[in-house]
């Protein structure tokens, strides 16, 4: 079965200097094991390939059902 990640979780962001990261918290408790399992490092790298040159790590939050992105190295979006 396919889930949209919108009908189980919310997001944050932020940034600092070159980095961003993304907060992924999940609606409920149960659907934590799925951002566990399916939003890894490696998926969110592809999806914000465009966008990022460094690498993603994920860190894992589960006292708030949630997981962090930091985007290393992101490319501006500003014109020059």
């Amino acid at each position: 079965m396919k889930v949209r990640l919108l009908d189980i979780a919310h997001a944050r962001s932020g940034d600092k200097g070159d980095d961003a990261n993304v907060g992924v918290i999940a609606l409920r408790e149960a659907w934590y094991p799925v951002l566990q399992r399916y939003l890894t490092a490696d998926v969110v790298r592809a999806h914000v390939a465009p966008l990022v040159r460094g690498g993603v790590d994920r860190y894992e939050l589960p006292n708030l059902w949630a997981l962090n992105f930091i985007l290393q190295d992101r490319k501006s979006t500003r014109l020059n």
